[in-house]
């Protein structure tokens, strides 16, 4: 995956894998170290927005298409859009969607928050504590593209 700016998921329009519309994107959460987002609350409006992994996700016309039915994404965890995540709060919500993540915090301190700095703490782009055995390889293959442009000169 290679998303230039984190940024520029923000107040995407958000939908579900079976075409649900979630709202816009809140805030996006980069994995202190890492370069791509990890996570994304949603919907904007929500003083407890719901937390959803990018994993599978992809981008289209219309907005940002997660991986996950709108079924799964409602009964998800939620948090406060303003807070960093701890190291325990990523590994929830990342073990309601992939069950098998919470082995790869096992023994690690559940409450350590990545310090925010620079540019990446403004504009609710967030850093989150690194999870063990997820890197930037590991994302989802999310391209920033402008929708119509084929990249072929004309």
């Amino acid at each position: 995956m290679h998303v230039p700016h984190a940024r520029r998921l923000l107040a995407l329009p958000a939908r579900s894998s079976d075409g649900q519309q979630l709202g816009r994107t809140g805030a996006v959460y980069v994995p202190e170290g890492q370069r791509q987002p990890l996570l994304v609350a949603l919907p904007l409006e929500r003083a407890a927005p719901w937390v959803v992994p990018l994993f599978g996700a992809r981008l289209d016309a219309d907005g940002l298409v997660l991986d996950y039915p709108a079924e799964t994404i409602v009964k998800g965890p939620t948090v406060d859009a303003d807070a960093p995540l701890s190291l325990g709060e990523v590994a929830a919500v990342l073990a309601h969607y992939r069950p098998a993540v919470a082995e790869l915090v096992r023994g690690l301190p559940l409450t350590r928050r990545a310090p925010e700095g620079g540019d990446v703490g403004a504009g609710f782009v967030h850093r989150i504590p690194v999870v063990p055995g997820i890197g930037d390889d590991d994302l989802p293959p999310i391209v920033i593209a402008s929708p119509g442009v084929t990249g072929t000169p004309q």
